[in-house]
């Protein structure tokens, strides 16, 4: 379970644009460069939902070498990707692991003497599983 960041949230009017990985609200458009972990070497925003109210978030996930070793990465595992418990959000859904619908962006650092963020199209799929419920 997340923590609601109430010391944040209380001060800001607007609702979050996306949650990092440790369910810290973001402000502004996502960036790549923005993961908590200036190590990772892969940045991935996905939409998810609350199991108990159905609320959607986007929310980043991340992978770094250095934490992980090259052993996986988030693109080996693209359809498996979980983001873990929702952002909190006052309701009992908070203490349920999410629902796990799209990777909306997935980014890859380049080789480059400045390690420039490269976007992976063809990586931004929905998930094998995700069942959209009937209008």
């Amino acid at each position: 379970m997340h923590h609601h960041f109430d010391d944040i949230r209380s001060r800001i009017t607007e609702p979050p644009s996306w949650f990092d990985s440790n369910g810290t609200p973001r402000y502004g458009e996502f960036k790549p460069g923005a993961c908590p972990c200036i190590y990772a070497d892969e940045v991935v925003l996905l939409e998810i939902g609350c199991q108990c109210c159905e609320q959607r978030f986007m929310a980043e996930i991340h992978h770094s070498i250095t934490e992980h070793g090259f052993g996986w990465t988030l693109a080996s595992r693209v359809q498996n990707l979980h983001y873990g418990d929702p952002p909190a959000h006052r309701c009992v859904g908070d203490t349920m692991t999410c629902l796990d619908f799209r990777v909306v962006q997935f980014w890859r650092r380049t080789h480059t003497p400045m390690l420039d963020w490269e976007r992976v199209p063809e990586l931004e799929v929905m998930l094998e599983g995700v069942q959209e419920k009937a209008e």
